[in-house]
């Protein structure tokens, strides 16, 4: 006895996968229809395909939902996208032109980029990312010293406050195993800010 394979059990089901797959059909063809206008639109697809920001995320969605993207839209990801490559490029030049790591117990002068509060074994700790003069950058704990209170006015300097700054430290430091132009500091001693 043969079965009946026209019989549709949930209609309504059925009318929404078959206008789903109509809708994507259609997306397809506008994106290959907008691709083929300029090839160059292969880049912004995969510039949105790696994510990012909440607006790039909104560009991936229209894309995948209407196959294309406005003009405005378009313009708008292309400025992002050359933006990009340019911060690419300058980061690049930078860590060319940025010593190596020295090891061993070294006097390390120049701005601090970053800092975060860590939890450890020991209680929440400061780190500080610093650039030295010379282009390498070392990671550690913020030396007990920057956080007394200022000679000047007495008041105290939390980690979020010394984003910026100069400073000078004399630490041990170890290069990383994965960058040679990138170190860790720990013992700092003989540490200030300047300005």
């Amino acid at each position: 006895m043969a079965r009946d394979t026209n019989h549709i059990e949930n209609r309504d089901a059925w009318e929404r996968g078959r206008d789903a797959a109509i809708k994507a059909n259609a997306s397809i063809g506008r994106n290959k229809r907008w691709i083929a206008e300029d090839e160059t639109r292969k880049e912004i697809e995969r510039f949105v395909a790696g994510g990012g920001s909440d607006f790039i995320a909104d560009m991936r969605d229209a894309l995948h939902e209407w196959g294309s993207l406005t003009e405005g839209q378009e313009a708008a990801v292309r400025k992002i996208m050359a933006r990009e490559e340019q911060r690419e490029a300058e980061r690049t030049a930078e860590w060319e032109a940025a010593a190596d790591c020295p090891a061993g117990r070294v006097e390390v002068s120049g701005v601090i980029i970053s800092t975060d509060i860590r939890e450890t074994a020991f209680g929440s700790q400061w780190k500080m990312l610093v650039r030295d003069d010379s282009g390498f950058k070392v990671w550690g704990s913020i030396p007990s010293k920057l956080h007394e209170p200022a000679e000047e006015n007495g008041e105290w300097l939390t980690g979020q406050a010394m984003k910026g700054k100069r400073v000078s430290f004399v630490a041990a430091v170890e290069p990383s195993k994965d960058d040679q132009k990138f170190g860790f500091f720990k013992r700092p001693t003989k540490a200030k800010l300047e300005g």
